[in-house]
């Protein structure tokens, strides 16, 4: 019988300066991180963290820059969050020295996430000439997209001055990864400052970047799709123009009449419709999506569903749907992706991915494949494999299929996918995953995050609840030894992972909300996203902030 679970944690990610100045004595908190870096965990081990990081002071900051250099376990995710605390909390110029010598002994791919925090901060409280300096001049695309990208997140950054001469002296065609490494952290800076649109330095670099789109450039189709996505929700133009042309003429009269979009046969998911053309679908295969779909959230009236249909097969809808044979949320997740894979025309390309206790990807789609017949029948036939498993009043008791729900597990495989297969290390830098990756990922979960890829077992030391199954909450007997999740079933830190590991990408996310899944959560994510979010069976829910452009 495995070992029960322990919900333990304090409010992990984000620390406001009101927490921050309410954080006990440095004392306190180094006994108290010493004391819970002696554990195995990582729960154990970010909650060390935290506490310590709280202090703000010269002192915390030493022995979190040597945890930086030598994590005691999980070596990259350990440096990505340090990094993150260590950008959040120190941001005081008296540590800008310190930060300076850190960043020139740590300069590799997983080092960038710690060049943006830590070169925000620089520009912020000592000013941006140290960080434009890196952004226009060093030899490494890997800490100028760093620079570029800490520019855009920066108080008070010029745009211009790092993103003119980027433009100037982009990288040519054989170094495609750089290319897109500096186009999302572009694409970003100018996302992050789209108030300042007005603005004539703004205005001036956008300019630049419109340039980028010049048949010169020969900007490869995914540069130019992110290219134009992000002109399209800065200056909402009606189309997704891949020439500077339209977008010059609207930059200078606001006005462009030309159209070329159309949503006759725009990729959807649960009738949330997009653009792109690498899609990841990212769905929920926890226990929980046994659970029985509610008559009243099926659609009323004449459907087709079921029923032979005489049309082309990216012309499907909803309406195609055969809802009598909708039983469970995995039924209807089921049916959804098929008339979304559908409708996928075979210039486009897709992978499915799963999360439940673990992630992975359908055997079918282990990297990003074609939309073509062949590939779109092999995954339907492993969708329709798998079925519901016999239920289990004590941790499956609407029936088993995957276990827990690991959202952040499968949002990790889907930013490292690539045409050949996941991406081990550094995906969100990573060559192949910027070049071959995917555009546009659909999220669908029914439940809050219970399970991550960092969950360990160590002795009980008293704190927090014991439950049997994080996925149902449901209360248990202390044990000896309890099964403890990593911090990325903490929305705070869901968040702030899915931030790093888009800073580059700047993939798009459309999240789909089923049953008890945290709407709060999904929201964020889809406005963190630049997508849209669906909450199934809600009428009235209404769509997230994100930009609304197809």
């Amino acid at each position: 019988m495995p070992f029960p679970y322990i919900r333990s944690f304090t409010v992990l990610g984000v620390l406001t300066a009101a927490a921050l100045a309410q954080s006990p004595g440095y004392d306190k908190a180094a006994a108290r991180y010493r004391e819970l870096m002696d554990r195995v965990t990582m729960q154990h081990h970010t909650e060390a963290r935290e506490t310590l990081s709280r202090t703000r002071c010269a002192p915390a900051l030493a022995t979190l820059v040597a945890d930086y250099g030598k994590p005691k376990a999980f070596p990259e995710d350990s440096r990505y969050m340090l990094a993150h605390l260590i950008g959040q909390a120190f941001d005081k110029t008296e540590f800008a020295d310190t930060l300076m010598l850190m960043r020139g002994a740590h300069s590799g791919p997983g080092d960038v996430w710690l060049w943006v925090t830590t070169l925000r901060n620089h520009a912020n409280m000592v000013g941006e000439d140290d960080v434009i300096a890196i952004a226009t001049d060093s030899k490494n695309a890997l800490h100028r997209a760093a620079a570029i990208t800490a520019i855009g997140l920066s108080k008070k950054g010029s745009l211009k001055k790092a993103i003119v001469p980027t433009c100037v002296q982009f990288p040519k065609k054989d170094r495609e990864a750089d290319r897109m490494l500096l186009v999302g952290a572009m694409s970003g800076a100018f996302y992050e400052n789209k108030s300042r649109v007005n603005d004539a330095e703004y205005r001036e670099a956008l300019t630049a970047y419109i340039g980028l789109l010049g048949e010169d450039v020969a900007l490869p189709p995914a540069a130019k799709l992110q290219v134009a996505r992000h002109l399209q929700w800065i200056l909402k133009g009606p189309s997704l123009f891949d020439t500077p042309e339209p977008w010059l003429e609207l930059l200078q009269r606001g006005d462009v009449k030309k159209s070329t979009h159309s949503t006759v046969t725009a990729p959807r998911f649960f009738g949330v419709e997009t653009d792109g053309d690498r899609f990841c679908y990212v769905i929920d295969m926890s226990d929980s999506m046994c659970k029985a779909v509610s008559p009243n959230s099926k659609p009323t009236g004449p459907v087709t569903g079921g029923k032979p249909v005489k049309k082309k097969r990216e012309m499907f809808d909803e309406t195609d749907i055969p809802w009598a044979k909708v039983q469970n949320r995995w039924d209807l997740a089921r049916e959804q992706l098929r008339i979304s894979l559908y409708r996928l025309t075979p210039d486009k390309s897709f992978s499915v991915v799963w999360f439940g206790t673990g992630a992975g990807t359908l055997d079918s789609t282990k990297g990003m494949v074609r939309a073509t017949k062949a590939n779109v029948d092999k995954a339907l036939a492993e969708l329709d494999a798998i079925k519901v498993g016999e239920r289990d009043e004590n941790t499956a008791p609407d029936g088993k299929l995957r276990g827990r729900t690991s959202l952040h597990g499968g949002l990790r495989r889907a930013f490292g996918i690539c045409d050949k297969g996941i991406v081990a290390e550094f995906a969100y830098v990573d060559p192949a995953a910027l070049t071959d990756g995917c555009d546009t990922i659909f999220l669908l979960s029914d439940g809050a995050p219970s399970m991550d890829d960092f969950e360990g077992n160590d002795k009980d030391y008293g704190e927090g609840q014991v439950v049997v199954d994080n996925e149902y909450n449901k209360p248990a007997a202390r044990t000896a030894r309890l099964n403890y999740p990593g911090p990325y079933v903490q929305p705070d830190w869901i968040l702030t992972d899915f931030r790093r590991m888009n800073a580059f990408r700047r993939v798009r996310l459309h999240c789909v909300g089923l049953g008890e899944a945290d709407m709060g959560l999904l929201r964020q994510l889809a406005e963190a996203g630049n997508g849209q979010m669906f909450v199934f069976g809600d009428k009235k829910a209404a769509p997230a902030s994100g930009p609304t452009n197809k």
